[in-house]
């Protein structure tokens, strides 16, 4: 069976009822009357009358890959103030293998599992809508009215096969080259408005300087033969459209092959480095170790932390380099943050009834942290501002707000058959093309027949 790659205001519980009693006159009683008198109805004693069942309070586990201190736990706390029958509880699991193992371990054991998560990519996502792992949500999204189109825009989400939705995506991402000012100036360069891949190359080879390294990036999250090749088809990027591996295209062979010749070239760390050091994104620019990424705007809430990452230099943002000249494929960019429901919850409609009241105003809290709020309706300036906050002095303004009001193409993957078989087949090989195990075309040979057998298995 073929399986398709598919890359979720507050509430308002019903108060327990009060009984009033039934107050008496304050003027003496008429003198009785003779034995033909009526006798009163009997009025019911507040004793008599059953009390309505209390609400009791229950605990919703949210998991997540955001350090808490980064947004999630102040829409956490602004929600548990709000609602006292409803507590949630934030837990953080980091988004690498380890932590995403840990996550999918919690929801088949239903040991300390969440009722609510979060899954950063179409791969993961999918995986668990498979394993059973997911809620499907459109019984619950009608419950609590929740518009979808009207807040998100269904052409934002992809429903599976069977029809249904299984998340809905919290955090709009938007992708940027982010380069250190300061070495910018340096090197005497313009900040780039428009570019393709080899004028990132060019500048991130200017950028070299002693121990400063021009780029970097980091191989938890991706590397630059993926991100050319998006740039190049957007949509369903691995697959051709006749649905053939599309590991052997010419703009996966240039990524590859640029990010080879840089490390060669000493303008970044080698890749094999990176992975035993455990480096990331945050930690190399602003450490001034490299001048230039190819990354996402959430790095603005480490520029913005300068107690684990002092810092001193400004960061300007350009859009993200594209294969062909003219083109504006946003990579990295799309709607992410895809928030599920356990299958095994006890409590999926208080569930819904938070995520409902989170995608409508919950997630502003996560502004500050460089995550972008899916609502259509959001405050688009105020959310600017709130980015920038008062770090102006390390943040430039004007280059950010002309990244955020960009109109671009977003990466989809949706219909990738074997998505885990062919992230697999493409890291061991890529792996071994940039180790200098084998050349590149015996890399792109092996990733496409691979590819194929694994694609043609499943859609047996």
């Amino acid at each position: 069976m073929k399986k398709a790659w598919i890359s979720a205001t507050g509430i308002v519980l019903a108060a327990a009822m009060t009984l009033s009693g039934c107050g008496g006159s304050t003027n003496p009683p008429a003198p009785a009357k003779p034995a033909d008198t009526a006798k009163p109805a009997d009025t019911p004693k507040p004793a008599d009358t059953p009390k309505p069942a209390e609400q009791k309070p229950i605990t919703l586990k949210f998991w997540g890959g955001v350090p808490p201190e980064s947004g999630p736990q102040d829409a956490v706390d602004a929600w548990n103030k709000a609602n006292p029958l409803v507590k949630v509880e934030y837990t953080r699991f980091v988004n690498d293998d380890p932590g995403n193992l840990k996550l999918e371990t919690a929801l088949l054991s239903n040991s300390d599992a969440p009722d609510i998560f979060m899954s950063y990519s179409d791969e993961k996502i999918n995986k668990r809508v498979q394993a059973g792992m997911v809620a499907p949500l459109d019984e619950l999204i009608a419950k609590v009215n929740f518009d979808v189109d009207g807040i998100i825009g269904t052409s934002n989400i992809r429903k599976f096969p069977d029809g249904k939705f299984y998340y809905l995506p919290a955090n709009k991402n938007v992708g940027g080259v982010l380069i250190n000012k300061k070495a910018l100036d340096e090197v005497g360069e313009k900040l780039p408005t428009a570019w393709t891949w080899d004028d990132f190359a060019a500048l991130a080879k200017k950028l070299n300087k002693g121990d400063r390294k021009g780029t970097f990036h980091d191989p938890q999250l991706g590397n630059f033969g993926l991100q050319v090749l998006a740039t190049d088809k957007p949509l369903d990027s691995i697959i051709t459209a006749d649905g053939a591996s599309n590991f052997n295209s010419p703009a996966l062979k240039k990524g590859l092959e640029l990010q080879k010749s840089l490390e060669d070239a000493g303008v970044m760390v080698k890749y094999s480095e990176a992975v035993a050091g455990k480096l990331t994104y945050q930690n190399e620019l602003l450490t001034g170790k490299a001048a230039m990424l190819a990354s996402q705007i959430y790095l603005i809430r480490y520029i913005k932390d300068t107690q684990n990452f002092p810092h001193d230099f400004q960061i300007v943002f350009a859009p993200i380099p594209q294969y062909k000249a003219g083109g504006n494929v946003n990579v990295g960019g799309g709607m992410g943050d895809y928030m599920s429901i356990n299958k095994n919850s006890a409590n999926k409609d208080a569930a819904m009834k938070f995520m409902d009241w989170y995608l409508k105003e919950g997630n502003m809290a996560m502004v500050p942290g460089g995550r972008i709020p899916t609502n259509k309706k959001a405050d688009q300036a105020k959310i600017a501002q709130i980015l920038i906050g008062d770090s102006d002095k390390l943040i430039d303004k004007a280059s950010l707000q002309a990244l955020l009001s960009g109109s671009y193409t977003y990466p989809t993957s949706y219909n990738v058959p074997a998505p885990t078989e062919l992230s697999t087949i493409y890291k061991e090989e890529m792996e071994k093309y940039l180790l200098g195990a084998q050349n590149i075309d015996k890399t792109q040979e092996s990733m496409k027949s691979r590819a194929d057998t694994a694609i043609k298995n499943a859609k047996k």
